[in-house]
This record gives C-alpha cells, sequence and structure tokens, in this order.
C-alpha cells in the first residue's frame, strides 16, 4: 500500500529536481555511494508507503543504525567491476580442467583483457564478500529483523560447501592461476545468482547508510508511528531542510483540532512552514528520518499540495480557475480516502479580495467537518481568519512580523493567534515606487 501523491506535490516541496528546481530532498539525503544504491534509494523514496508494517520496518533499521556504530565500507569502483564481471559469459568448462589448463599455459588462451577482467573480477567480489562478512559480524541480537534477514543470507553464503576454501584466500593478495580458475566458475557459474543478491544487500546498505548518515548530520530524528484509532499529528522543532540556519516550530493536529489556519506577512515564513510539514509528512511515510526534534503521526493515505500553482496556457485556464479545479481535486481526494494530509498556501490567491474571501470562508468551513484529515492553510487575507475564529475545529496561528524602528524584523517563529501586520504599503512606499513615478512627469 502507497501514499497517494501527485506531480505537483512533488514540485511543491522540491522532493525531486527538475529544470526549475535543481536543490531537492532527496539529492539532500541521497548521496550514495554505488549506483546501485541510488537506483535502490530512488525506487524507495519515490515509493511512499501507507502501510504500518513496512513503515516500522524501516524505521527499526534506522533507529538501530542511529544508536550504533555500524561500520560498513562501500566502493563504487569495487561494486561497478563487480557487477560488469558478473554480466560475462559463465564458464563452461569444469573448474579441474580449467585449472589445469590455466597452470599449465599461464592463461595463455585468454586474451590480455578477459584474463584482466576475471583477476579483477575475482578480486572485487572477494573484497565485497569480505565486507558483509564483517558487516554481519558486527550486527548484534537487538538488530532488527530486515538486518538479521541480511545476516543470514551472508552467513549462509558462506556455509556453502563449495565456498569453504574462499575463506583462506579471501586475505591473500595474490592468487594462484588455479585458486582464480576455481573462484572465477563458483562466482560466474554455479553461485552467480546468491552472489547478485549479495550485490542487492549492499546496495540496500548503501541506501539506508546513506539516508541514516545524512539526517543525523543535518538534526534529523527517527518518527514515532502511532496507530491509534484517533488520527493525530504532532511536531516539535520542525523546520526546512534546506536552511542553512533553520528556525524550528511546534505545531499539532488533532481530530477536534483538524485545521491549521497560518496569518502573516509576505516573506514572513508562511510557505518555508507549509512545505516543511509535507515534507516531514513524506519523509515519514518513508519510513525516513525527518526535519525535526520529534514528530508522532498517525498514516495518511495521501498528501496533496496546492503551493506553486501555475496558469494552465495550454488549456485557457486563469489562476483562479486552476485553484478552483485544484480545490475540487482536493475535495474529491478527501472524499475518497481516509486520512489525507492537505496544503494550501495563500487559497484562491488569483482572484479579487472579495472572492477570494467568500470562497476561502466556505471551503475551509468544509473541511472543518471533515475529521478524518488533516489541514494547514496560509492566508494574508485576515479577514477570513476572523470570519472563522468562532470555528472550534480551526486553530489559529501566525508568523510573526515586529517592526524596529521603522524597518520589519521577521522571527520565523509561529504564534498562536491571528495577526493584524499587514507590509503591502510598507514595502511600496520603501521601494519609493510612488516618487519614482511622480520624479517622471
Amino acid at each position: 500500500m502507497y501514499l497517494e501523491v501527485d506531480k505537483q506535490t512533488l514540485a511543491d516541496l522540491a522532493l525531486f529536481s527538475n529544470s526549475q528546481q535543481k536543490q531537492s530532498v532527496f539529492a539532500l539525503l541521497g548521496k550514495t555511494q554505488s549506483i546501485g544504491g541510488h537506483e535502490k534509494l530512488f525506487t524507495m523514496f519515490n515509493n511512499p508507503l501507507s502501510d504500518a508494517k513496512q513503515i516500522k520496518e524501516r524505521i527499526a533499521v534506522f533507529v538501530y543504525l542511529n544508536e550504533n556504530e555500524v561500520d560498513f565500507k562501500i566502493d563504487k569502483n569495487t561494486c561497478d567491476f563487480a557487477e560488469f564481471y558478473l554480466r560475462g559469459q559463465s564458464p563452461d568448462q569444469n573448474p579441474s580442467i580449467l585449472m589445469a589448463l590455466l597452470n599449465r599455459l599461464g592463461y595463455s588462451f585468454k586474451n590480455k583483457s578477459d584474463r584482466y577482467v576475471i583477476r579483477q573480477g575475482v578480486f572485487c567480489i572477494l573484497k565485497l564478500l569480505e565486507e558483509l562478512k564483517q558487516f554481519a559480524e558486527q550486527l548484534t541480537e537487538k538488530a532488527p529483523e530486515f538486518l538479521m534477514a541480511y545476516k543470514s543470507a551472508i552467513n549462509d553464503f558462506y556455509q556453502r560447501d563449495d565456498f569453504e576454501w574462499i575463506r583462506h584466500i579471501s586475505d591473500k593478495n595474490k592468487l594462484t592461476a588455479g585458486e582464480i580458475a576455481k573462484a572465477e566458475y563458483l562466482f560466474r557459474s554455479t553461485a552467480r545468482a546468491e552472489i547478485k543478491n549479495l550485490l542487492n544487500v549492499i546496495y540496500q546498505l548503501d541506501a539506508y547508510l546513506t539516508v541514516s548518515t545524512s539526517g543525523k548530520a543535518r538534526g534529523f530524528s527517527i518518527p514515532v508511528i502511532d496507530e491509534n484509532s484517533e488520527p493525530g499529528l504532532a511536531f516539535e522543532g520542525l523546520f526546512h531542510p534546506f536552511l542553512e540556519h533553520p528556525v524550528s516550530n511546534n505545531i499539532d493536529f488533532s481530530v477536534q483540532k483538524n485545521i491549521c489556519f497560518v496569518t502573516g506577512t509576505n516573506m514572513a515564513g508562511k510557505s518555508t512552514l507549509l512545505k516543511a510539514m509535507g515534507i516531514a509528512v513524506y519523509l515519514s511515510q518513508l519510513g525516513f528520518p525527518v526535519p525535526a526534534a520529534y514528530m508522532k503521526t498517525s498514516l495518511f493515505s495521501g498528501l496533496i499540495t496546492t503551493i506553486n500553482l501555475s496558469d494552465n496556457i495550454d488549456q485557457g485556464h486563469s489562476h483562479f480557475y486552476g485553484e478552483v479545479l485544484r480545490v475540487k481535486q482536493v475535495a474529491q481526494m478527501v472524499n475518497q480516502s481516509k486520512h489525507v494530509f492537505v496544503v494550501f498556501d495563500e487559497l484562491f490567491r488569483g482572484t479579487n479580495v472579495k472572492d477570494a474571501f467568500d470562497a476561502s470562508s466556505a471551503i475551509i468551513a468544509a473541511f472543518a467537518d471533515v475529521k478524518s484529515c488533516f489541514f494547514v492553510v496560509s492566508t494574508h487575507i485576515v479577514e477570513v481568519a476572523h470570519q472563522l475564529a468562532k470555528n472550534d475545529s480551526i486553530s489559529f496561528r501566525y508568523m510573526e512580523t515586529t517592526f524596529t524602528g521603522d524597518r520589519p524584523f521577521n522571527s520565523y517563529q509561529l504564534k498562536e493567534g491571528i495577526t493584524e501586520e499587514r507590509l503591502g504599503m510598507w514595502t511600496v512606499n520603501n521601494e519609493r515606487i510612488l516618487e519614482i513615478i511622480k520624479g517622471n512627469k
């Protein structure tokens, strides 16, 4: 079971890089050591889950990696060459015959390129197997089942009857032609499938270790999944991961307070806060660390945001009509799904103030009755907040802006209540626009 997320949401939250958005959450966390690790992580990252068991399995891995110093060396070149080597043709000779030929002819029946691939390939596989063995030896009884399954796969391979002799050559810097021939037959013939499975283990570990290390370095924490029957979501120390010195905030949702209504001036940090919430929800449903000091969440079936909605020129849609269609899409999703997290940034900004006021008030009031879903809505039209002030399902918050002398100061701190601050005319006057116009007369 997967979390329902659309392209607009992926773009709004900059989860993946695109032509307009070079920075992304995936790039931030996804600096794997191997190509295979990158592919595994991309697949995981692109498929957020909604199944508690699967999410908790991943979380257990990150908890263990965070609490234990697990050392596992992954070398890209070694992995790449091992992959190339395993794609080669399987030796069709019996290893004893092949060994005799190699010992007698010294590879003379092979060209130099083939000899290099075989010799280098064997050494790469031996190196990777040794790293896997050392990794397995580090795992304690407290390791989660997910990692213990890897340990079993590694140990099972080492216990193969035809692999016993490998233990005696794994530390040798130079192998005889006979040893290379025997290893070649084992690696590319009788045990090729098992070795490919072990390479897959390496890539999975690369993905997990990369996210664990990156998250820890950036102050991420492991989310707590709440499977209680009543939905809930709470953040402590939530921050946006792209910021070098982010300001953190606390916020929570419940069935009783399923809408957070955020007011604030332009540039007060509303959009950044909303994006941080969306990113944290997405990562939590991956079972990944999240950009917060603490996060406790129930499971969502959908995540949908409306932050950077553009005009649809091809279909002749105005920005406002695009917003209406987006709200309709959200309404349909909310109606069909059990538990959705919805983000609206500056709802109905594409129309006049009167229509924006009427539409926003009506839509938000309707969403307040959908107790199974959580909504966060921002606006600088504070009149909408006052219109809905008596609705007990809405918690009102604002991003603080204060004046120091005649200059505004944004603390990026979320406060309880509704702000009355407006900076539109201050900004116009500060840029001396009217004086510039009058100077042209």
